[in-house]
């Protein structure tokens, strides 16, 4: 990799430079507003900017070609004056792990004539800013070795938040000697040792002997609820040849109740509907001699509170209850952090993310782990019962975030 520095007296004259002697595949590094006794002799003014760049790296989401240059300068220069006003990462860690700039959210913007230009051409334009823009909110807003480098990169390419980045980052300049950083080997295993810090993992659904095991269920509609249900079922009672039974709370959808219906027939499990927190109680009595009872919950809007306390009352049983909060890893970041936020009013014991097949980036498990602090119980793989599930583990999620190669998923 190579690697330079260049001072100038505006962003503009600085990137063009970059562009001069580095070409339209070169990478941002840092800037940084120079005070004047910074200033190395020959730049003039009342201000001035450093810029680091880099050439050489082969990231994925490389820079293209960019025949109007100073086209892109004029488009990207309203959101980078936003940006810099923004508290860098560097003075604090306070960075939203949540969502993109509003810069990013209209990667096609309409053209003069008010209709869409080239998808081709906007995505050159977007690539380019993104990079530029990533590491102007702070990520990759300060100097790191190659070795750390080209790991910071992949990681933002998995979209872990960009805390999460500069905070892991940090940890390894301050706890690695200096000549470690360019051992590539050795800085991976240490960034996989401070990812494993941040995933609290729970292992299976244990049933205790001696008495029933009771497990819930709960999450928005579409997580994935009711086949994770069937998919339990099945391994404990085929597999683990538990004695297992299947209640359903949801009134509200027939199909889901009838779905769970088919699942235990086809198995030979008891089932049982339940209208109300008396009727699961009565219900769960009944099946005292069971080892293990799992119960499917109606699937609502995450923001209708009232539902939320309708199941909290539904859970609420003088047998102890766990309770596994199912969450689809197909949504956005900040939907996944709302869903998170509303069932707190639950006491979730596990988490489940579900829809694993469908994803292509993985940083949004290390997200939501590191701030919610609950337990990974299980991640989903597909709609098969009762293959389609696995037990989460450490060694897995961080071989998904530091794979270098595509996905068997993608």
């Amino acid at each position: 990799m190579h690697i330079r520095t260049y001072q100038a007296e505006s962003m503009q004259k600085a990137l063009k430079m970059v562009r001069r002697d580095l070409g339209s595949r070169a990478i941002i590094v840092s800037t940084k507003s120079l005070g004047k006794t910074e200033r190395a002799a020959g730049v003039y003014g009342r201000g001035g900017v450093e810029v680091v760049a880099a050439i050489d790296y082969d990231l994925d989401c490389s820079l293209p070609e960019a025949k109007d240059f100073s086209r892109l300068l004029s488009r990207g220069t309203g959101a980078l004056k936003g940006i810099a006003g923004r508290q860098r990462l560097t003075e604090g860690v306070g960075h939203s792990c949540e969502g993109p700039t509003d810069f990013l959210r209209n990667p096609y913007p309409l053209s003069e004539n008010g209709k869409q230009g080239s998808i081709s051409a906007e995505l050159k334009e977007l690539k380019w800013m993104t990079q530029y823009l990533v590491r102007k909110t702070g990520a990759m807003n300060h100097h790191l070795p190659e070795g750390l480098f080209g790991l910071s990169c992949q990681m933002l390419k998995q979209e872990v938040c960009e805390e999460m980045v500069l905070k892991f980052m940090d940890a390894l300049q301050r706890e690695l000697p200096p000549e470690a950083l360019s051992d590539s080997d050795r800085v991976k295993r240490a960034l996989a040792a401070k990812m494993k810090e941040e995933l609290p993992v729970s292992g299976p659904l244990e049933v205790k002997p001696g008495r029933a095991t009771v497990a819930a269920f709960v999450g928005p509609t579409g997580a994935g609820k009711t086949t994770t249900v069937a998919k339990l079922a099945a391994r404990e009672a085929l597999s683990n040849k538990k004695k297992v039974a299947l209640v359903s709370i949801d009134s509200y959808r027939i199909g889901a109740l009838e779905q769970l219906k088919i699942y235990a027939t086809i198995m030979d499990l008891p089932f049982k509907a339940a209208s109300s927190p008396e009727d699961l109680e009565r219900t769960l009595a009944h099946f005292a001699d069971r080892d293990l009872i799992l119960i499917d919950t109606a699937g609502r809007n995450q923001r209708d509170r009232g539902h939320l306390v309708e199941i909290k009352q539904f859970l609420r049983q003088s047998i102890p209850v766990e309770i596994y909060l199912v969450m689809s890893l197909t949504h956005k970041e900040k939907t996944l952090s709302a869903i998170s936020r509303q069932y707190e009013l639950l006491p979730v014991d596990r988490l489940i993310f579900s829809k694993l097949d469908e994803c292509c980036t993985y940083g949004t498990m290390l997200n939501q782990l590191a701030r919610v602090n609950t337990p990974l119980s299980y991640l989903t793989t597909g709609q098969k019962v009762p293959e389609d599930i696995e037990v989460a583990s450490q060694e897995r999620i961080v071989s998904l975030l530091l794979s270098e190669t595509e996905s068997n998923y993608c």
